[in-house]
């Protein structure tokens, strides 16, 4: 019996092919390669080639009426036509083999390339997650001393500016607003840097037992500059209506 090993090594399909094998190598060859699907294509690649190179052999005898009278013999033209086969299947064996091994790098390559990429994906999802799981504990600890400043109207205009500095460490901050003569079923609260950019946006806000609003917002929301908060009115039925303008700058 034969194996693929001694198949290869010997280029025992190839050589079955240009009628190279002992008559007791072909018929164990035989014996195996009808059953062996890969030993069967590569004998079929073998003679498409061979067929390739007979019809060129043909073609030029027939193309060359003036060339040598070896030539023009159709024995002649197929035992070059052969022995071109048997100079050149080792050769073109080996291409292929070449090629494939290439392809294999290739895919290689690409399968290693993803898989690491993959790798530092999760690496970095799990970094996140972690930094997310101790935000999530640090803001669940009482807050004290938090930075809150007072935003009162002032009749006939806007209010006085009041500065709000931010913590050293990000951390939420609170802006007590106190819409005056105001009265509301609930407020809506706009707060937008002076470019026009909004940065917070509450609705459905209810005045607390001392009549104030307290809006938190989380300080890595906010940046140094001149903000604005806008307070609107909501009745029960109807468009909003302005409760109040105050200027704020952040340091």
């Amino acid at each position: 019996m034969m194996d693929h090993q001694s198949i290869d090594a010997g280029s025992i399909a190839e050589r079955y092919v240009t009628g190279r094998l002992a008559p007791e190598e072909a018929a164990a060859f035989e014996e195996h390669y009808l059953d062996c699907p890969s030993c069967c294509a590569r004998v079929e690649a073998a003679e498409r080639l061979q067929r390739g190179l007979r019809r060129l052999a043909e073609q030029a005898a027939v193309r060359a009426p003036d060339a040598p009278r070896w030539s023009r013999s159709p024995r002649l033209a197929l035992a070059a036509a052969a022995l071109l086969a048997v100079t050149l299947l080792p050769a073109w064996i080996e291409l292929r083999e070449v090629r494939s091994l290439r392809s294999d790098l290739a895919r290689t390559k690409v399968e290693t390339g993803s898989a690491d990429r993959l790798k530092g994906e999760l690496q970095q999802t799990r970094r996140d997650l972690e930094a997310l799981h101790s935000e999530i504990a640090t803001d669940r600890q009482p807050q004290a001393n938090l930075p809150v400043v007072p935003l009162t109207p002032v009749r006939g205009g806007d209010g006085p500016v009041r500065t709000l500095k931010l913590p050293a460490k990000p951390g939420w901050v609170g802006l007590w607003v106190e819409p005056g003569d105001a009265d509301f079923p609930a407020y809506r609260a706009t707060l937008r840097k002076n470019e026009g950019a909004v940065v917070l946006q509450a609705s459905g806000l209810r005045l607390n037992d001392l009549g104030a609003l307290l809006i938190t917002i989380h300080s890595a929301s906010l940046s140094p500059g001149a903000y604005q908060l806008d307070l609107d009115g909501l009745p029960a039925n109807g468009a909003p209506v302005p409760a109040g303008r105050f200027p704020l700058r952040i340091e």
